[in-house]
């Protein structure tokens, strides 16, 4: 794609404004039991938390010496003077803007990106310019131009980029590090691990004085939790970035963590890259094929274009996924998205992407009958015919009921559902919801593996859960609905809808 010259630049003094904020969307599903909406990366195994052997003096002393500065300097091949050390890549992000940013000072800063670095600038009091970069090329000319334009004290190069995977490439750095020697050209390269060969731009950014590097020990190493980061920079920038916040920035366990992970931690490290990557091309085929359009990515996440993000995001989280849906304001070639953590555990990966095959291209629907259909006590419909005839025109239809099968037949015929009605589980077929058995035998009596679910209890929602459906339960109106309403999404149900329509037109948008 070639660069933007004519982008438009959003000018945003503080206060602060996100360059993409969270869509607004209420709370996902609860149950969630896998996380892939955070980027962290694998776990060390037990044998370094074991090898790593730490005493209380590690928790109650303040950090001591410079050794893991100079493992890292070592890493990198630089001088030790070269190395700063924050507690996490955020708080180095957060210090570079401190240093060198204040009132009346610009960032430039292609959008959107990792939306920390707009909140330091604004917290600094500097003024933001955003240049779009939703595909394609990292936007250098309009970079450049921002930059000369407002004779800018800092550009920030995220690459890969948060939360699209879109990289930059070494000439970029080049480019601007050359033509603004008095700028500041800061690399977040906190996803550097996960890419192919020549993605990593530290060894290309570290020719020039005027440019700083980001790098963490959060994502590979999988140290998240210790909070660790570090900057690559000229001795004199690093320098101030080590006398603008804090004394201590990492504690003493995290930094003996950290010298352990980078001695014994090579062969963790590059199998978990190894198989984000593998995993991360074919669920990237994966959504292609869905129609979710993703970004291609280089880092450990991918960024899916669904029609609907928020329902994918729901959909997910009714099957225990956890994932990020964005909203990104004032960009027509990126309105919205679903970032999705690539997990390089297999188990974990197969049941990622099984869930997003029930989520976007389930086989059936599958009904609970007394609530759903019909009020088996009242003896009264609670859908007309047409309604089930349309969800049947969409995807085959398949009950799953405690009620005894001769009422359930009765019933059927009486409203005129039974043509629209594949198969019926029922009381004497088997064990009963929430154990997830008659929804499993819908679904092999379909000869199908992908479904949704609707139900009206916790029961239901449960069951559907169990047998990797995507559960769905009827909004409760009446007296108690608020609180059936909690014990639904408490139990999972992915959305409450207000009748069976509302399935087939969330298929036909998503």
């Amino acid at each position: 794609m070639a660069d933007d010259d004519g982008a438009q630049l959003r000018v945003s003094p503080g206060p602060f404004v996100p360059a993409h904020a969270g869509s607004g969307l209420p709370p996902m599903a609860q149950g969630v039991d896998l996380r892939l909406d955070g980027n962290q990366g694998s776990a060390p195994s037990v044998a370094f938390w074991r090898e790593l052997g730490a005493d209380l003096e590690a928790l109650r002393g303040y950090p001591t010496g410079n050794a893991l500065e100079q493992a890292l300097a070592a890493r990198h091949g630089v001088a030790v003077e070269q190395i700063a050390i924050g507690g996490g890549a955020d708080d180095v992000l957060d210090r570079i803007a401190r240093a060198v940013l204040a009132p009346g000072r610009t960032l430039v800063l292609p959008v959107p990106t990792f939306e920390m670095i707009e909140r330091y600038a604004a917290l600094a009091g500097a003024t933001v310019l955003a240049v779009p970069w939703t595909s394609g090329a990292w936007p250098r000319t309009a970079v450049l131009t921002a930059a000369r334009a407002t004779d800018a004290t800092m550009i920030a190069i995220v690459s890969p980029n948060n939360p699209t995977g879109l990289t930059a490439v070494a000439e970029d750095v080049d480019a601007v590090a050359a033509a603004l020697p008095t700028t500041l050209i800061v690399v977040d390269a906190a996803y550097a691990e996960y890419g192919e060969d020549g993605v990593d731009l530290t060894a290309r950014a570290l020719r020039w004085p005027n440019v700083v590097v980001v790098r963490t020990f959060s994502k590979a190493f999988g140290l998240a939790g210790l909070r660790l980061g570090y900057a690559i920079a000229h001795p004199e920038v690093a320098r101030w970035l080590r006398v603008v916040g804090s004394p201590f920035t990492a504690g003493r366990l995290a930094r003996a963590a950290a010298l352990l992970r980078l001695r014994t931690g090579a062969d963790e490290v590059l199998a978990h890259t190894t198989a984000v990557r593998a995993h991360r091309h074919q669920l990237t085929a994966q959504l292609h094929r869905l129609a979710a359009a993703p970004l291609p990515s280089q880092a450990n996440f991918v960024l899916a274009r669904p029609s609907d993000p928020g329902l994918l995001r729901d959909l997910l989280a009714g099957l225990g996924i956890g994932v990020r849906a964005f909203a990104f304001r004032g960009m027509s070639e990126l309105a919205s998205g679903v970032r999705i953590t690539v997990p390089s555990d297999r188990v974990e990966f197969t049941r990622l992407t099984a869930a997003v095959e029930s989520a976007l291209a389930p086989q059936a629907f599958v009904l609970d009958f007394d609530g759903v259909l019909v009020d088996v006590v009242g003896r009264r419909p609670l859908v007309a015919a047409e309604q089930l005839a349309a969800l049947a025109a969409v995807r085959p239809v398949v009950l799953v009921t405690s009620c005894p099968r001769r009422l359930c037949e009765s019933l059927l015929e009486r409203y005129g559902f039974a043509p629209f009605v594949q198969h019926a589980i029922c009381e004497e077929d088997g064990p009963g919801k929430p154990d997830p058995w008659p929804v499993r035998e819908a679904l092999r009596r379909l000869g199908v593996t992908r479904a949704w679910m609707l139900g009206d209890n916790p029961g239901d929602v449960q069951a559907a859960r169990a047998a990797g459906v995507v559960p769905f339960a009827i909004e409760p109106r009446g007296i108690g609905a608020e609180s059936l309403a909690a014990r639904l999404r408490a139990a999972g149900a992915a959305r409450l809808v207000n009748s069976i329509g509302e399935l087939a037109a969330l298929l036909g948008g998503r």
